[in-house]
């Protein structure tokens, strides 16, 4: 018995040490297990950017103080928790159906996804990938969420920039394009006027004479109308003629009421919202004119054929660092700007149409030229002011044009033009350069029909050369400005150097501030825009010269 005793004690006793020995490592495992935690987690914290790891079931078993903070929640908190518990569910199923790709896959996981935050949206580049244990076997996910908003706002920036350029050299583009075709139009056009001027002075105002004078009326006044036609592309290319004064919109709009319902839909009804004590804006009464009936008249387009409402409105705003919806590529400056709105509730426009609406030649009509709106951007950019517009398919059209007010502007004095009578008659000789043949032809007989002998060049070589042999002889030269040899520009300085007192008349089918802003204020002459008008020719001749 003793014996039997004393071998059940040895082997408790090795039975105890061998439990002791199994105990301690255990707490040595619990204690290297509680190191690649604290390791783990502070892995997990030293990353910049929100970290986690889930198991299977999708619970959170480690989060960093970076995701904490974007949950809302203590660290602590959310341990053992789903997405579920910590996110809205529109973004917890997402990512909860991101887990299961991931561990179905067995695959790393990337996306860039947004989340809504009130009204503020942030972007986030999210990696996902599989936890497998040493067996290979998956048993949960690691993700890292890097906030990329700043990165995205930077590259949207950047798109808009670019953009924005691509609008301004496609506008400089078109603007070119359209001046240039404008001018060589109104050379045209000058031979049409002039030649239908002379056949009316020819022929006498008899009874027999009527019917072939109502037909070569017919002509000029047709004449006169493509003149308008390529002043509107003036405007467009912003070379527009400008004879700008005070003006007030209100006072337009009230004067424009009969005009404007005879021009829009019987089923539209036009509402005036017209602010009180509005301040005046320097603008061209004419373009301005043209602004209102074109807004006014696409908003009644827009209705379709259908009872509508276009509300017209006036006010004054003070632009900040921007305006919201601003079509086009130029800011618009700081400071108080007088607007009109336009606003109707017809159909609308989907983006396709939005992004064109202002285009040259673009128009959803049946017919029409479709210079219209890209006229109206034309002489807003040109008076240094902006458009804004919003408007959405079957969501109406509200149109906004901003002008600055008039007291940030000086004051352009008016220049008032002098009619002569028909009796006045001219003498002496003018030197007139245009290289055009049948510009100077034309010229030439208007020229002579009033009384001047014409001494009549095709280059500005030839003028400055003629000009030096008969200098001491000439009244007046009449002096194109686009010219293919050597500029009007270049020749006037040329001739003001030989005699600073001659007498220039400039003639351009561009306008007279396009050319301002190209002749050196000490070379100044008096300008005509072709095309011109007999009388108006006689007129400023006669100004010129110091006549009575």
């Amino acid at each position: 018995m003793p014996d039997a005793l004393g071998g059940d004690v040895l082997e408790l006793r090795a039975r105890v040490l061998d439990l002791e020995q199994r105990l301690s490592q255990l707490a040595d495992a619990e204690e290297q297990l509680s190191g690649a935690k604290a390791q783990a987690q502070a892995l997990l914290d030293n990353i910049p950017h929100m970290a986690w790891m889930k198991n299977t079931r999708g619970a959170f078993l480690a989060v960093n103080e970076g995701f904490a903070r974007a949950c809302g929640y203590e660290r602590v908190d959310i341990l053992g928790k789903t997405d579920r518990d910590v996110w809205p569910l529109e973004h917890a199923e997402r990512y909860m159906a991101d887990d299961l790709r991931v561990m179905a896959s067995g695959e790393k996981f990337f996306v860039e996804e947004t989340i809504r935050e009130g009204g503020d949206v942030k972007w986030f580049e999210t990696f996902k990938t599989p936890i497998r244990n040493s067996r290979g076997m998956i048993i949960g996910t690691v993700g890292l969420a890097r906030d990329i908003t700043d990165k995205k706002r930077a590259e949207e920036q950047q798109r808009q920039l670019e953009r924005r350029m691509q609008e301004t050299q496609k506008l400089e583009s078109l603007g070119v394009l359209a001046g240039g075709i404008a001018h060589d139009f109104n050379n045209l056009l000058v031979g049409v006027l002039a030649n239908a001027d002379l056949v009316l002075d020819a022929l006498a105002a008899t009874e027999e004479n009527a019917t072939v004078r109502e037909r070569v009326t017919d002509i000029k006044n047709a004449a006169l109308h493509a003149a308008g036609l390529t002043n509107q592309m003036l405007a467009y290319s912003g070379r527009g003629h400008f004879d700008v004064r005070p003006i007030s919109l209100n006072e337009m709009i009230d004067g424009m009421g009969h005009l404007l319902s005879a021009s829009i839909s019987k089923k539209a009804q036009v509402r005036y919202d017209l602010a009180d004590a509005l301040p005046a804006v320097q603008a061209d009464v004419a373009q301005m004119h043209q602004v209102i009936m074109n807004l006014i008249t696409n908003a009644s387009d827009a209705l379709q054929d259908q009872t509508g409402v276009i509300q017209v409105r006036t006010g004054i705003e003070t632009v900040g660092d921007a305006v919201p919806d601003l079509y086009g590529p130029t800011p618009l400056a700081r400071g108080p700007y007088v607007f009109l709105e336009v606003a109707d509730d017809g159909c609308g426009m989907d983006d396709e149409t939005r992004a064109r609406l202002f285009e040259p030649f673009f128009t959803t009509k049946f017919s029409g030229r479709g210079l219209g709106l890209s006229t109206v951007q034309g002489i807003v950019r040109g008076h240094g002011g902006g458009i804004s517009l919003k408007t959405g398919p079957n969501q109406g059209t509200v149109i906004k044009v901003f002008l600055p007010s008039a007291d940030r502007l000086p004051p352009v004095p008016i220049r008032k033009e002098s009619r002569p009578g028909t009796e006045w008659t001219g003498s002496g000789l003018v030197l007139l350069v245009d290289d055009d043949e049948r510009v100077r032809v034309v010229t030439e007989l208007l020229l002579r029909s009033i009384g001047f002998d014409v001494l009549s060049v095709a280059t500005g070589r030839e003028a400055i050369a003629e000009f030096e042999r008969r200098a001491h002889e000439l009244r007046l030269v009449m002096l194109d400005l686009t010219m293919p040899d050597l500029g009007g520009e270049q020749v006037l300085r040329e001739l003001r150097q030989r005699r600073p007192d001659i007498p220039v008349l400039l003639c351009s089918g561009y306008s007279e501030e396009d050319t301002q802003s190209r002749i050196a204020r000490q070379h100044t002459a008096s300008f005509l825009q072709k095309p011109y008008p007999f009388d108006l020719l006689k007129a400023r001749l006669r100004d010129l010269l110091g006549c009575p």
